[in-house]
């Protein structure tokens, strides 16, 4: 069995079809999680193909919004990814790659990429999520200090915008808001982010929520 599927997207800026590789179901697995949920794969990283690439004009976005990337563009934010992607200096970047063999330098390129494109299209929650995979791919390579920093501008993000945040969302947000604070050794404000989530919201299924009361036991 296959442990990639072929598929296309059209860029939403220029336009152009462009085939990418996205890892079959079957080939995902996950070992375990780390204290923030970060899963740890087996075989295959899925993470590095979770964004996609338009070879032409470098847009990216989040392989899971393919269907629906039209949807958070307009005349106006769609001219202002424009003259961003029109800013970078293409020639100094990877090629852009969204094949099996995509590599871990370029993964970084598409995160920084989709970061500031998200940003632009007035979507923070979303920031937050490759911020924190942004996060994830420097732990995975041991640099620490890196990792720490997009942590903490990630908690900056979260604190301006999670009362406009979904439920869903604001329980993630709150969620990681209160591990940021914990993994920056401000125990306190991370015990009562937890304590607040845990007081307001009762759902056993939600993996946050799990997690959070995880890691308030972990601060007595």
């Amino acid at each position: 069995m296959k442990d990639f599927i072929r598929d296309f997207a059209v860029c939403p800026v220029c336009q152009k079809e462009f085939s990418f590789d996205k890892v079959a179901s079957t080939s995902i697995k996950i070992s375990s999680y780390d204290l923030d949920l970060k899963p740890e794969y087996r075989d295959i990283n899925v993470s590095l193909y979770s964004l996609i690439t338009c070879p032409n004009c470098y847009f990216t976005f989040q392989e899971k919004d393919k269907d629906y990337i039209y949807e958070y563009l307009n005349s106006l934010n769609t001219e202002e990814v424009k003259l961003f992607l029109n800013k970078i200096d293409k020639k100094s970047l990877p090629e852009a790659d969204n094949s099996s063999s995509k590599s871990h330098e370029f993964y970084a390129t598409q995160l920084m990429i989709a970061a500031n494109i998200y940003a632009i299209l007035g979507l923070p929650s979303e920031v937050v999520k490759i911020l924190i995979k942004f996060a994830w791919y420097y732990r995975e390579q041991n640099e620490e200090e890196k990792e720490l920093g997009i942590l903490y501008y990630c908690g900056k993000i979260i604190e301006k915008n999670y009362q406009t945040f979904s439920e869903e969302d604001y329980i993630f947000s709150l969620f990681y808001l209160g591990y940021i604070n914990y993994r920056l050794n401000n125990k306190k404000e991370a015990a009562n982010l937890f304590d607040y989530l845990l007081k307001n919201y009762n759902n056993p299924t939600n993996p946050y929520l799990k997690a959070a009361k995880f890691l308030r036991g972990e601060l007595k």
